[in-house]
């Protein structure tokens, strides 16, 4: 994202009566720090509150990563959340994690400093922490029954990615059935955070490749969902929800449901969008490079 770009992103929450917290994310926004160091200083200017996540991906040097927490906190970043569970330690050793922890601790205090999830600082150094642990290693050495209950339940994971496809085999199946009555009003009408990313796509709450509207049109996107305006797609969802979606797919797209079934709504969902993606021509699939990476 360019500096042009984040203003203008900052200047897009101001629409709110009550300007919400913002969150730094990403990828990883650390991978370019000038640039989250502006963030943060053009925030705190417009009175917004913010705090930045990490993967702690970064963090293999204790100095850097202190001097790097300091700098944040000097211009004016409230907390840092460090995010540990095993699809992070899948890629980061879990050394860093601990690094940036203590590094925060020392810098932002308790209060400070956000580990999600706390639980899962013990269970990623049951393995080599010098090392990124696969995430086949927890059913290898645990069990099927245990690692759905450490990768799914524990985490409290949605299957609207990747998850559906490479943990399905650890949970229950469902029939497109099951998800007749599910609408998806909550994560879209009233999800409890949304995302700005770098393309301009709003994103409601964890739909990964829905853009329910442009960041840079908020007023124009707030006023359309008032008054009951939304893009199709979005409308199917709020309205029928996937199973609503699913037969727009199949009527018009030749969508074939999956025969060993789904693990939650979000997993028909997102199967469906994929098709959706490759055979329609839908604006609200956005950004493209979500799908190419499912």
């Amino acid at each position: 994202m360019s500096v042009e770009s984040l203003s203008e992103a900052l200047d897009a929450v101001m629409v709110w009566p009550r300007p919400p917290q913002v969150h730094f994310t990403g990828g990883e926004p650390f991978l370019h720090f000038p640039l989250l160091l502006e963030g943060v200083r053009q925030a705190v200017e417009r009175g917004i509150s913010c705090y930045v996540e990490t993967s702690a991906s970064w963090c293999t040097d204790d100095g850097e990563v202190g001097h790097r927490f300091t700098a944040l906190r000097e211009a004016g970043l409230q907390a840092v959340l460090i995010s540990c569970s095993p699809f992070h330690a899948e890629k980061v050793p879990p050394v860093r994690t601990l690094r940036a922890v203590d590094a925060a601790l020392e810098v932002f205090g308790s209060r400070g400093t956000i580990v999600y999830l706390p639980e899962y600082l013990k269970i990623i150094q049951i393995f080599d922490i010098d090392r990124p642990t696969p995430l086949s290693s927890y059913e290898e050495i645990f069990g099927a029954e245990e690692a759905r209950r450490i990768l799914w339940q524990g985490y409290g994971i949605i299957s609207g990615g990747r998850s559906g496809y490479q943990l399905g085999h650890l949970v229950p199946r469902r029939p497109v059935e099951a998800f007749a009555d599910m609408d998806c009003t909550g994560e879209i009408l009233y999800a409890h955070h949304s995302h700005f990313d770098l393309y301009g796509n709003y994103i409601s709450g964890f739909c990964g490749g829905l853009m329910i509207g442009s960041w840079r049109e908020l007023t124009k996107v707030l006023d359309d969902f008032r008054a009951g305006r939304y893009p199709q797609l979005v409308e199917v969802l709020i309205e029928r929800g996937p199973y609503g979606l699913l037969g727009l797919a199949q009527g018009e797209f030749d969508y074939q449901p999956l025969s060993e079934g789904y693990v939650g709504k979000c997993h028909l969902c997102v199967d469906l969008r994929r098709h959706l993606v490759e055979v329609g021509d839908f604006a609200e699939l956005e950004p493209r490079s979500f799908y190419q990476h499912i």
